[in-house]
């Protein structure tokens, strides 16, 4: 049996005699379509199918999706890190940092009240100030 057989390399796993044991229950002459079934696309005798290259086009697909996986996984690994030592913090100084977190939080409220106290006043000065040529008209017209 030749090394070859599949017609695509041995990047399937299929390469060697000993890759095709899930061909034991038939010949393969006149059964190709027998192959598939639940072993899918990636089975051994199998690529002749289709276009040629389908076969190469599924497994640069699957790289992708495994390059996908394997960021989502470092990702994911990064979360339950970030958890933990979260955990860890709260468990021995969490209520310091909360304290902390309450004064600037204060600090930046207090800011916050100060500058919308300033606009308002700024904003009825404004409106007096557009009454003062109608004022100043009035006290005119009096003389």
């Amino acid at each position: 049996m030749s090394h070859h057989h599949g017609g695509h390399g041995p990047s399937h796993g299929h390469g060697g005699p000993e890759g095709h044991h899930h061909h034991e229950g038939h010949h393969h002459e006149g059964h190709h379509h027998e192959g598939r079934g639940p072993h899918g696309h990636g089975a051994g005798g199998d690529e002749h199918r289709g276009p040629p290259d389908s076969g190469f086009l599924d497994l640069e697909m699957s790289k992708v999706m495994y390059a996908e996986a394997a960021e989502l996984a470092k990702e994911a690994g990064r979360e339950i890190m970030r958890e933990a030592i979260k955990a860890r913090l709260r468990e021995r100084i969490g209520a310091e940092l909360e304290a902390l977190a309450r004064v600037a939080a204060d600090e930046l409220a207090d800011d916050l009240l100060a500058n919308l106290d300033i606009e308002a006043r700024i904003e009825s000065r404004r409106q007096a100030r557009q009454g003062l040529d109608a004022r100043l008209a009035d006290a005119l017209r009096k003389k």
